[in-house]
């Protein structure tokens, strides 16, 4: 049977403050332990309503509250520090909790540069998103977006280059391939005649993951390099098929025999479909500040947003809420499997925004019992 996993943003709700929500995050850790999930990862944002800007600390802080399920990022971005550190934070995670830690390695480079080329432009923001989109085997595969009609403020390009090194990006595979020496023992720079021994992680089963969200450098390379890879339909639906599909054609033996997939997917189920579609309202909001380049904002009350409102943002932002698993149990685990019957992936991570943290424990509770 695929395996479910859970993708973590630690969002901050409105009214709450940044400690609730890592007690939060703990607590689901916890619960999803419990409901026989077999990873938890945490996301990497900066600048938002989301206390996840360290993974690496809070992945620390839910290891210690747990005792068997896998804990990682997802993903930490390389272009904004150098490999040693990201093999030695996570080595020092894998000596503490051997068998237990994940590291995705994600590349983001670029992004910025496609937020100023879109400020440039002429933006339409008011101007409704294409509603009727692809559908494949039961799952909906909308188009890329545009962003030139979604980002008004330059505040997503300059916090990119607040927390990114100055001149051009590393390069990605160069980073990833010495993050696996490094964790093999066999860094060795040039120069040197014999490696440089990290301390402590050498020799951990540190377990190394490459995400993406198309079927370019990223899922290629972790086919050639023999690694786990991590899909993004949450973020890229469109490019989900591609981009396992690159990823198996790519695969050669490396540090697994076989391939293993993974695929995100942005789900909220609740006891009736009725519930789950009130809570959802707060989605609305929350992802047209994204999207706007504002940033996240803390999660919204459903009951603030606006018949009014609703119907607009549902049309903004059609693919995102279309693509969103939203519904009764039944419902949400059917679409979760047409998902997973479409890519082939071994696993499915699961995230999920509400407002009521009790929400969304309930969510990944039905889910995991609807599933098994």
């Amino acid at each position: 049977m695929t395996e479910l996993g859970v993708l973590d943003l630690v969002p901050i709700r409105a009214g709450g403050t940044a400690r609730e929500a890592l007690d939060d995050t703990v607590d689901l850790a916890r619960r999803a332990e419990e409901f026989g999930y077999r990873r938890y990862w945490l996301a990497e944002h900066h600048f938002a309503a989301l206390a996840s800007s360290a993974p690496a600390v809070v992945a620390a802080h839910v290891l210690a509250a747990t005792s068997t399920i896998r804990v990682g990022a997802g993903a930490v971005q390389l272009s904004q520090r150098v490999a040693s550190r990201v093999a030695e934070e996570w080595g020092t995670l894998a000596v503490l909790h051997p068998g237990r830690v994940d590291v995705g390695l994600g590349r983001s480079a670029g992004r910025a540069g496609q937020y100023r080329d879109a400020l440039r432009r002429q933006g339409t923001p008011d101007t409704p998103a294409k509603v009727d989109h692809p559908v494949v085997d039961g799952v909906v595969l909308p188009e890329p977006r545009d962003l030139r009609g979604l980002v008004d403020s330059p505040r997503t390009a300059t916090a990119l280059a607040v927390v990114s090194p100055p001149g051009d990006a590393p390069d990605y595979e160069t980073q990833v391939r010495s993050v696996l020496h490094l964790i093999a023992g066999t860094f060795t720079p040039e120069g040197l005649d014999e490696p440089l021994h990290l301390t402590p992680g050498a020799g951990t089963d540190l377990l190394p993951w490459i995400l993406g969200n198309s079927p370019g450098v990223s899922a290629r390379l972790a086919g050639r390099l023999g690694l786990p890879f991590a899909a993004n339909y949450h973020l890229a639906p469109g490019k989900t098929v591609e981009t396992a599909r690159a990823y198996r054609e790519a695969f050669t033996p490396g540090v697994l025999d076989e391939p293993y997939l993974a695929v995100s997917a942005d789900v909220l189920a609740a006891p009736t479909t009725g519930d789950a579609e009130r809570q959802a309202r707060s989605f609305l909001p929350w992802v047209d500040a994204v999207a706007r380049g504002r940033g996240a904002v803390p999660v919204p009350d459903p009951a603030s947003v606006s018949d009014a409102d609703s119907v607009k943002l549902t049309a903004r932002h059609s693919a995102r809420v279309v693509t969103r698993f939203v519904g009764d149990p039944d419902h949400v685990v059917g679409r979760l499997r047409a998902l997973a019957a479409l890519t082939g992936a071994d696993e499915l991570v699961l995230t999920t925004l509400t407002h009521r943290h009790d929400d969304r424990v309930q969510s990944h509770r039905l889910i995991a019992d609807a599933w098994r």
